[in-house]
């Protein structure tokens, strides 16, 4: 009888911290920006400059990153992953850096001529985007 009274005890102790857990804090506000919880997706248009790329020119990768046609710029992460489609271990990394209005970009020189698969890795307002387009890289 003992052991179920401290059962019921610590289930109900349990169960009043639980609830406690869940408030959102002073006068029930949410400390997260309302334009974090958006349903409307994050877009995001991946380009580089110049258009065509040759061998060892420096490229500046860009994602224009919006949500419902307005700019984005509080990403958390944009990274740029560039991969030669006929040999994985040459590939970069590439960090982005916001430069206003929506727009990340990031500078990188290919070494090699041939196939590449571009994706901008983008992390914004509780979303995760990562559209990929093909680069070819000139001798």
């Amino acid at each position: 009888m003992m052991i179920r009274r401290k059962m019921v005890f610590l289930l109900s102790v349990v169960t009043i911290l639980g609830l406690g857990g869940c408030s959102s804090g002073s006068h029930g506000q949410s400390h997260m920006n309302s334009a974090d919880l958006s349903m409307v997706a994050i877009k995001v248009e991946l380009h580089w400059n110049p258009d065509e790329v040759s061998v060892n020119q420096k490229v500046t990768f860009e994602a224009a990153v919006t949500q419902d046609d307005q700019p984005v710029d509080d990403a958390k992460e944009v990274k740029f992953e560039i991969v030669n489609k006929a040999d994985a271990t040459q590939n970069l990394e590439l960090n982005g850096k916001s430069a206003g209005n929506g727009l990340y970009k990031a500078e990188g020189v290919l070494k090699l001529e041939g196939l590449y698969t571009v994706t901008s890795h983008v992390t914004a307002r509780t979303q995760h985007s990562m559209p990929s387009k093909e680069l070819t890289v000139q001798p």
